[in-house]
Parts: C-alpha cells; sequence; structure tokens
C-alpha cells in the first residue's frame, strides 16, 4: 500500500531526479556539445514555426481540422511513445540509490518519481518552442480563451505518450531479466526491434495517398487536436474534443496501474542476466573455445596470428556489450534516415542512396570497433600493452572486426542500391571503389584517431551503469575527414560541375571573406591573402569538367589510402610508446 502523501513525495523524488541530470550534464563536455547541436536545431524550428505561424495563422484558422491532421497528431504521438520507451528500456529504468529508496517510498511513489522526472526532462526541451509556436498561433487568430485548452491537451499529450512509453520500457527490461534467449541476444533483439518500428513509420509514410494518416485520424488520442484549438476559429468537434480529454485521463490511469505491477515485478523479482553472462564467459571444453571467442560467437572471424585474433575479438565483445557507449553514431544515422524519408516522399530515394551507402556504412563500420581503443581496454590496457609482439598486431586487430563484417555490408548495399537506382554502369563502379576505399580508411583512421584523442573516464548511461564512449574530439576528426574526403571523392564521381562550383565558392568566397573583411579595416597583408584566394577559386571554377570527374576522384582516393598508411604506422607507434602515469 502506498504511504500518506505519496504523490507529493513521488513528485519531490522527479525533481531531485531531474536536478540530478542538470549536475551531471554540466560534467559533461561531450553531451553539453551534442545538447547544443540538439538546441540550435530545436530553435531553428520554433523560430520558423513561429513566423510561419504568425505569417499564415489567419488562414489556417478558418479551415476546419481533417483526419489527416490529427492523424499526423497520431504519428507524432506514436513517435514520443517510442522515445520514452527507449530511455525507460536502456537509461531511465530505475532511480538513483534505488535499494535504500525502495525500502523508503512504495512502489508507486518510485514510480511517479520515476515519470515526474522524465517529464520534467521533456519539458525542458518541447516546453518553450511549444509555447512559442502555440501563443504564435493564439496572437494570430486573436483567440486567448484557446489558452487553458491548449495547455490541456498538450499536457495530456505528453502524459499518455509517458506511460504508455515507460509501461513498454519497463516491459521489456522485464523480459531481459526473465527471459533467457531475450537476455542473450538482447542487443540483436534491439536492433530489430528499432529497424521494425522505423520500417513501420516508412510504410505509414509512403505507403497510398494520405489514406494510412487518416485512418489514425479516428484514434481518439488523435482527438486531442480538437481539444487544443477549443476557442479557436477553427472548426473543431466539440464531441471528439469531450472524448479525447476523458478517455485520456482513463489511459493515464490504466497504463500507471499496469505500470506499478511491472516495476514491482522488475525491482524485487530476480534475474538471469548474471546467469547468462556467466555463460557466454565459460569455457566450452567440447569445442576447446575461450571465454574471449565464446563470447564472439554466433559472428565468426577469420583465421589469423592469435594476438591480432585477441584484439579483434576483444573489439567485437566490447561493442556488443556496450553498445551505448556509440549512441553518438545514431545521430548521424537518424539525421540520414529522417532525409531520406522525406527523399522516397518526394521519389528520390534511389538517387540518394547509393552514394550515402558508400560512406555512411565504412563510417559506421570504422566507428563501432575502433574510435577509442585505448579506452575500450579499461583496466586491462597494462596487460594489452606487454602482450603484443609489435604495434601493427594492435592496428591490424583493430581493423579486422570492420573489415570483415562492414566490408561486405558496403559493397552489397552500394551495389544492390546503385543497380536500382538511375546511375549508368560506370557511376556504380566508382561508387563500389568509394565503399571498397573508405571502408579501409575507416576501419585504420578510427583507431589512429582514438589513440590520439583517447578517452578514459566513464559517462552513467542509467541510474548505476557506467560506459566509457569515445571522446568528442576524436568523433569530430573521424567524421570531418569522411565529409570531406568522402564528399568530394563521391561528387567528383558523380556530379563533377557541381563539386567545382562547391569548391570555387568556399576557396574562393568563403575562404577569402575574412581576409577582405581584415583588409576593409587596414591589416597588413590581409589584402593580398584575400587577392589570391578569390584568384584560386576563379582558377578552380575554369577547371575542365573532365579533370575534374577523374582527377578530383582519383586524388581523392589516393589521398584516403595515404591516410590508410599514416593511420596504421600512427596506431602501431602510439601503441609501442605509451606509457601508464
Amino acid at each position: 500500500m502506498p504511504e500518506a502523501g505519496w504523490p507529493r513525495h513521488g513528485l519531490a523524488i522527479g525533481r531531485q531526479e531531474f536536478r540530478r541530470t542538470l549536475r551531471a550534464l554540466r560534467g559533461d563536455s561531450a553531451r553539453l556539445v551534442f545538447m547544443a547541436f540538439g538546441g540550435l536545431f530545436l530553435s531553428i524550428f520554433a523560430l520558423v514555426g513561429t513566423w510561419l505561424v504568425l505569417r499564415f495563422g489567419g488562414e489556417l484558422a478558418a479551415r476546419p481540422l481533417t483526419d489527416g491532421i490529427r492523424g499526423a497528431v497520431t504519428i507524432q504521438w506514436l513517435f514520443m511513445v517510442y522515445i520514452f520507451a527507449q530511455r525507460a528500456g536502456s537509461r531511465h529504468d530505475r532511480l538513483d540509490n534505488e535499494s535504500l529508496l525502495l525500502l523508503t517510498v512504495s512502489t508507486r511513489t518510485a514510480v511517479l518519481g520515476l515519470l515526474s522526472a522524465d517529464l520534467f526532462r521533456a519539458l525542458s526541451y518541447v516546453a518553450i518552442p511549444a509555447a512559442l509556436i502555440g501563443g504564435a498561433f493564439v496572437y494570430a487568430t486573436a483567440s486567448p480563451l484557446m489558452v487553458p485548452f491548449f495547455l490541456l491537451a498538450g499536457l495530456l499529450l505528453v502524459l499518455t505518450a509517458l506511460v504508455a512509453g515507460y509501461a513498454i520500457g519497463l516491459s521489456t527490461q522485464l523480459l531481459v531479466a526473465r527471459v533467457r534467449f531475450v537476455a542473450r541476444y538482447k542487443t540483436a533483439l534491439g536492433i530489430a526491434a528499432v529497424a521494425a518500428v522505423f520500417g513501420c513509420y516508412f510504410l505509414v509514410m509512403n505507403v497510398g495517398d494520405g489514406g494510412v494518416t487518416a485512418l489514425l485520424g479516428l484514434w481518439p488520442l488523435s482527438w486531442l487536436v480538437d481539444l487544443a484549438v477549443v476557442g479557436s476559429p477553427v472548426v473543431e468537434s466539440s464531441t471528439r474534443a469531450a472524448v479525447a480529454a476523458v478517455g485520456s485521463v482513463v489511459w493515464i490511469l490504466g497504463w500507471a496501474v499496469l505500470l506499478e505491477r511491472v516495476a514491482t515485478a522488475l525491482w524485487f523479482g530476480d534475474t538471469v542476466e548474471n546467469e547468462v553472462a556467466e555463460q557466454k564467459a565459460t569455457v566450452d571444453a567440447d569445442t576447446g573455445d575461450d571465454p574471449l571467442a565464446a563470447a564472439v560467437r554466433p559472428l565468426a572471424l577469420p583465421s589469423m596470428s592469435r594476438p591480432v585474433l585477441r584484439v579483434a575479438q576483444r573489439a567485437v565483445v566490447v561493442a556488443r556489450r556496450n553498445p551505448s557507449r556509440l549512441s553518438f553514431l545514431m545521430i548521424p544515422v537518424l539525421v540520414v534516415g529522417s532525409s531520406m524519408i522525406n527523399l522516397a516522399q518526394s521519389g528520390g530515394l534511389f538517387a540518394a542512396l547509393p552514394p550515402v551507402l558508400a560512406l555512411l556504412l565504412p563510417w559506421l563500420a570504422g566507428g563501432t570497433f575502433g574510435l577509442n581503443p585505448f579506452g575500450d581496454e579499461g583496466p586491462v590496457l597494462p596487460a594489452t600493452l606487454t602482450a603484443l609482439a609489435s604495434g601493427r598486431q594492435y592496428a591490424t586487430g583493430l581493423a579486422v572486426p570492420g573489415l570483415v563484417f562492414g566490408l561486405p555490408l558496403s559493397v552489397l548495399g552500394t551495389v544492390a542500391t546503385g543497380v536500382y537506382g538511375p546511375f549508368e554502369p560506370v557511376e556504380v563502379a566508382l561508387l563500389l571503389a568509394v565503399a571498397v576505399v573508405f571502408c579501409l580508411l575507416a576501419v585504420t583512421l578510427a583507431p589512429a584517431v582514438g589513440t590520439i584523442f583517447p578517452r578514459f573516464d566513464p559517462m552513467t548511461v542509467g541510474s548505476d551503469r557506467e560506459v566509457v564512449p569515445p571522446s568528442l574530439s576524436a568523433g569530430i576528426v573521424y567524421s570531418l575527414v569522411f565529409v570531406v574526403l568522402g564528399g568530394t571523392a563521391v561528387g567528383c564521381a558523380l556530379a563533377p560541375g557541381g563539386t567545382r562550383g562547391v569548391y570555387a565558392v568556399l576557396v574562393g568566397g568563403l575562404l577569402a571573406f575574412p581576409f577582405a573583411w581584415l583588409a576593409g579595416n587596414g591589416v597588413p597583408l590581409a589584402d593580398a591573402v584575400a587577392t589570391w584566394l578569390g584568384g584560386a577559386g576563379d582558377a578552380i571554377a575554369s577547371l575542365p569538367v573532365a579533370g575534374v570527374h577523374w582527377g578530383g576522384y582519383g586524388v581523392s582516393l589516393a589521398v584516403a589510402l595515404a591516410l590508410c598508411w599514416w593511420s596504421v604506422r600512427t596506431v602501431s607507434r602510439r601503441y609501442e610508446a605509451y606509457a601508464i602515469e
């Protein structure tokens, strides 16, 4: 039974958890930078949305709500459910000092604290943009009476997604804790689940002529948009608004009851995860496999010298057991994925997918296995530094997993989509060469950058679990090389004229501009530099297209291969010269 005053206690726990999140954020520069980029994107979206509403809000107000609009709200609501489920299933499934807390308060109080903490986190992201856009709509339509209804609808929309998402997320955690098969293959099952979610989203956005979206408009929770515009000139359904309000309350209470039961079973029950982890590390007497080889299965690595194989096996095991350390890799994947979905809606998917896969898949192959090699070793780093005969063995071992798993995917993905897309056979062959060369570059450059910019301090990904992700500097340098060099190779192969124009503007315009500004303020030599850069830009613009096509393409691949050689030497030298202080 919950104690007296449990709502107040639960909200207090949520506020304290939110404060802990803010304190942890202030001490993590990498997360701050990523959040700054996210905040910049959100700010641009909010400002553009506010301007559009102020500009066209009066015209929109005269239109009635349709099932298509309601269905679009449902799609956003489902996305919120997915986000909350993902957070509950990976990062925020437990409270800080859980054992002591559960001896002090009831499970219901702890669940309320968990929910309120993530509610505060969510509101910290969306409250200001929602207030700006909503306030702009109220101003544009001269309808101040809709403000309380808009706030109520927004709060109910977030709360309904929050309780459903957390119930789903904690249920998946309960499956991992109880079912051995799920615990053993949780990473693969998680990837499959994410692929299924985005696959369904892709189908909803592209199948039919908006019929699926209109069908989703029949979902009662989508009728919250009717509640949000009560008191405005928009023609809404009062019946649907009332049903949405009452139904949301019933929905929240029902899922809250289920969530309390799931949390009780998860927090107070036994788990098979430790047993599964021990089984993975157990020596197989029949095959003679050792714990490291057993941990790699069912993946297979080719035969090679034992020291190199050991380094490769450990890289695979670290990537499999700590996928959350590579969460930064998902940010570009999500951005590219959303762009591909938008292109699919306009019919240009297979015109963009082959060059994207030719670079994105190698980039993932290198970043997954080798972007923080010293930090991934953890406490066994001294043993690793003394176990190998040479640094070249270490560099080779770090490159093997990316080549074994990344190269086939890069080749198959590029060729399959290139043949299906609007490309000539020569262009497909050029993209194939890009995929192969940049896969070699990825698996060698990532460890080189990772050894130059190592990271050893962990970050918390859950209430009680720490991982060591790659450093922000390593991720930025590694990605910049791919964007600049890979983009040049792909651009010269497919659009040499456009690539020539981009470099002409970059050199003769953007790079020359600050020097021209300094020259205007009387800085010596700045005028000469600006003039030289302007001339260089003009020279680039006058290059023949054929020369850019073959010359730029060949130079890009040659530079990539030279970087491969430099990267292997760098990893080898830093391994042999590394000293633990």
